[in-house]
C-alpha cells in the first residue's frame, strides 16, 4: 500500500510545532573554536515573578505595604493603590512588618509577595498592568469586622502620606528606592528623581548614583521645577552612564 502524502494542514500544523519550540530553545553561536555564546532571554527575563531575590529591607520601613513597594519596584510591578484595591487589603499593608521577613535572600519574587501576604491573605498578580494585589481568604474573614477594615484603610492612608523628609540614608539605600517608599506621586519616577537629586546636591558625589549615607533628604522642594518625562529620562540615563563608566563609589 502507497503511503499518502502529507497533507497541507498536517505540514502548516509541523511548522507551527517546530516554531513554537524553537522559540523555546536559545541559540548557541560559535564564539571562537572552542567557546560558543548562547544568545537569548534568561527564564527570569521571561518570568519576572520567577526572579531570584537578595534584599534586606531598611529599618526605616515599617509597614508591611512599604515592604511590597520595595520589593516590587526593581522589577516594575507596583502595588494597587488603596483607591482601586479592595478595602480589606489595608489589613495587610498597615501591619509592622516581621524582623524575620525583613530579609528576603535567597527567594523567588513571587514567593516573596506570597510570604508577605501571610497565610491569611492570596495574592494577585495581574500581568498586563503589572499590579499586585491581596485578598482577605475566606476562612479568615471571620476574625475582622467592617469597622476593622475601615480603620485599616484610614491607618494605612495615614502611613502612606507623601512625606517632607527622609532619612538618615542608610548603606544599601537608592534615590530611586527612596523616591518610591515615599509615595510621591503625580509625576514619573525619573522625573521625581531629577528633582529630589537637585534639591539635595549637597547629598550626592556629583552623581545621583552616589548618594552619601547618613544625609537628610528633602523630598519635597516646592521652590524646584519638575522636567518634562522625556528630559527627565534622559538626565538619569546619562547620570547612570556616567556613573558606569566612572566608576562612583559614595
Amino acid at each position: 500500500m502507497k503511503r499518502k502524502p502529507l497533507t497541507i494542514i498536517t505540514l502548516m500544523v509541523l511548522g507551527i510545532s517546530s516554531l513554537s519550540l524553537a522559540e523555546d530553545i536559545s541559540l548557541v553561536i560559535p564564539e571562537s573554536r572552542y567557546v560558543s555564546v548562547e544568545v537569548g532571554a534568561t527564564p527570569t527575563q521571561r518570568n519576572l515573578l520567577e526572579s531570584v531575590l537578595s534584599a534586606h529591607i531598611p529599618e526605616s520601613l515599617k509597614t508591611i505595604g512599604a515592604a511590597l513597594k520595595y520589593v516590587l519596584h526593581p522589577y516594575g510591578f507596583r502595588l494597587l493603590n488603596t483607591e482601586e484595591a479592595l478595602p480589606e487589603q489595608s489589613l495587610l499593608l498597615s501591619l509592622a512588618l516581621p524582623d524575620p521577613h525583613r530579609t528576603l535572600d535567597p527567594i523567588t519574587l513571587i514567593d516573596a509577595l506570597k510570604l508577605l501576604g501571610g497565610e491569611s491573605f492570596e495574592v494577585t498578580i495581574n500581568p498586563v498592568t503589572r499590579t499586585v494585589s491581596y485578598t482577605l481568604k475566606k476562612d479568615y474573614q471571620q476574625f475582622v469586622s467592617e469597622a476593622d477594615i475601615e480603620q485599616a484603610v484610614k491607618n494605612w492612608t495615614q502611613k502612606n502620606q507623601t512625606v517632607s523628609h527622609y532619612g538618615p540614608v542608610k548603606p544599601g539605600e537608592s534615590l530611586s528606592s527612596i523616591v518610591t517608599v515615599a509615595g510621591l506621586k503625580g509625576v514619573t519616577l525619573d522625573q521625581r528623581m531629577v528633582q529630589v537629586f537637585e534639591a539635595n546636591q549637597q547629598a550626592f558625589l556629583n552623581n545621583m548614583n552616589a548618594l552619601k549615607k547618613g544625609v537628610i533628604l528633602n523630598l519635597i522642594p516646592h521652590d524646584s521645577a519638575i522636567l518634562s518625562m522625556s528630559e527627565a529620562s534622559r538626565l538619569v540615563d546619562e547620570h547612570h552612564h556616567l556613573w558606569l563608566e566612572t566608576k562612583v563609589t559614595p
